[in-house]
């Protein structure tokens, strides 16, 4: 059994009362905690042999609850008087058609690994993810409204960064296995890279119709 899930809870915690406090100090420390466990977690992976996919898909269990109490939050809180981030016929959808190309390429990566040019469908998945987080960068910079203004402007801005940092933890994981290759990776860890993307995506739509469109 690992340590490495209380001690990565244990620094969670801290970074979360450091926030709630603003101790920008306990921040730091976080980003000093981050990179021991990923150092730690990295020579796990590599040492240990075994694989369990039902592991992954527990982890986007507990993914889907969070985002789905983000969501309830949203609608419960929508009011008459309230705005919206920003038109949904403007940059989210912009958003929408990159995420979802960025479907269909992985995807393509996905049936063809294995074979000599699969990373040619790896490439523009990668492109297209870090256009959609330049874009989301753009929109919440130009947004008119902000974290304080409302209950659900702030369940909405929640909503969208935590979708956005999955965004960025699926871009890096992506841009990995492409430097790496996906025969030094191995199948099982193809196989999440492209399962954690698909998930992305389809949180995506579900922001889009809830906090954008609705």
């Amino acid at each position: 059994m690992s340590w490495l899930p209380i001690y990565n809870s244990w620094a969670v915690f801290v970074v979360i009362v450091s926030v709630f406090l603003w101790k920008l100090l306990g921040v730091v420390f976080f980003l000093f905690v981050l990179g021991v466990s990923l150092f730690f977690l990295v020579g796990e992976v590599l040492s240990s042999g075994r694989r369990y996919p039902s592991a992954f898909w527990l982890f986007i269990l507990t993914e889907m609850l969070a985002f789905g109490s983000l969501f309830s939050v949203c609608i419960w809180s929508e009011d008459e008087g309230v705005l919206s981030i920003s038109d949904y016929m403007e940059l989210p959808l912009l958003g929408s058609f990159l995420l979802l190309s960025s479907s269909v390429t992985v995807t393509a990566y996905h049936h063809f690994v294995g074979l000599g040019r699969a990373w040619v469908f790896l490439v523009p998945t990668v492109v297209l993810g870090l256009c959609f987080v330049l874009m989301q960068i753009w929109e919440l910079a130009d947004c008119e409204c902000d974290l304080l203004w409302s209950t659900y402007d702030a369940a909405c801005f929640c909503t969208v960064g935590l979708h956005f940092s999955h965004v960025l933890l699926g871009v890096g994981g992506l841009s990995v296995l492409l430097y790496l290759g996906a025969r030094f990776v191995g199948k099982f860890y193809v196989n999440v890279a492209v399962w954690y993307w698909h998930f992305v995506d389809y949180v995506w739509l579900w922001v889009f119709l809830l906090i954008y469109v609705a």
